[in-house]
């Protein structure tokens, strides 16, 4: 496992919502904890999406253009009235604005953005590239943590990272199964609102298309040009407006078969992800009382919020 080679410049302004050009997250702040981005992932990489489907704001992702892979997505559980499970979806989104900033304004697929395939791989990535891989499209805001068009917002490619099937389809999935269960038992249904980031460590030395892996293919493409995360992580801030109390979790993964996934404070999730990036300023949430403050907030893991299996769920799609 590789530090990241990054060179720790301020992030550009200049974002994409959904690859909508736009400020500081400015359009979809009410998907952080305290209307406040996390901060110290930056770099000249990045690109601000404010995620943007049909005519609405699902959820933003801070996007890195060179990797090809979102460094985190942040959205709030909104799992109360689903009254389906989730149904594949065959064709994934792209970010039009990523490739032409005066292009649509929404995610679609690339066949309905009327822009060349050649222009759009430049900035971001396409499921060719997870073609006759070893890697699933691994959701960082997990589809099962959302509900109609929100869900369906849930599979853009910007939202999505190369992950080990194994990991992604059994520890991961199993992961954020539990999680969903004990945020809306403990959170979600007793007026909470449940603030959740999950992120990538990426891995400049990993990246698929792998040549090594497709030398019987005689598909013609270009090869190391999305990159393989070495870690997965995500953090949650659950906080009850009425009375002001909050709570929160964080996990830490690596990106492999039969990972252990450690569940460990906001805070201390922070301290282990400075050795990944340019900044040793990192900071998820708002305030301290998320980010880990052991005096002013209570830290809960999986077995304190006394997590019930959901019966029939299904595990995520790839």
């Amino acid at each position: 496992m590789e530090l990241l080679l990054l060179v720790g410049l301020s992030v550009l302004l200049a974002g994409s919502g959904s690859a909508e050009l736009v400020p500081g997250f400015n359009p979809c702040r009410n998907f952080f904890y305290k209307s406040t981005p996390p901060t110290g992932f930056e770099t000249q990489n990045e690109k601000n999406i404010c995620q943007k489907y049909s005519n609405a704001y699902h959820f933003a992702t801070l996007y890195n253009v060179n990797y090809r892979i979102p460094i985190w997505s942040a959205y709030i559980l909104d799992t109360k009235s689903c009254p389906t499970e989730a149904l594949k979806k065959r064709a994934w989104f792209i970010e039009p604005q990523l490739t032409n900033p005066q292009a649509a304004t929404e995610m679609m697929t690339p066949s309905d953005s009327g822009l060349d395939t050649k222009d759009i791989k430049v900035n971001q990535a396409l499921s060719t590239d997870y073609e006759d891989t070893n890697y699933d499209r691994g959701h960082l805001n997990p589809n099962a943590f959302q509900c109609g068009i929100h869900r369906t917002a849930t599979f853009t490619l910007t939202n999505a990272a190369p992950m080990d099937p194994c990991f992604n389809r059994i520890y991961w999935y199993k992961n954020e199964r539990n999680l969903k269960t004990g945020l809306n038992n403990k959170c979600v249904n007793k007026g909470g609102t449940a603030y959740l980031v999950t992120g990538t460590v990426p891995n400049n030395n990993q990246k698929i298309p792998d040549p090594n892996d497709d030398k019987e293919s005689d598909n013609p493409r270009e090869f190391s040009r999305v990159s393989v995360p070495s870690h997965v992580w995500t953090a949650v801030c659950c906080y009850f407006p009425r009375t002001g109390s909050k709570f929160s979790a964080a996990f830490l993964a690596v990106n492999k078969p039969e990972s252990v996934i450690q569940s460990l404070s906001v805070h201390d999730l922070q301290e282990n992800l400075k050795q990944f990036y340019p900044s040793h300023d990192l900071k998820i949430f708002g305030d301290d009382s998320c980010n880990g403050n052991l005096i002013e907030h209570l830290i809960m893991t999986l077995d304190e919020m006394t997590l019930e299996v959901e019966a029939g769920s299904q595990p995520p799609e790839f």
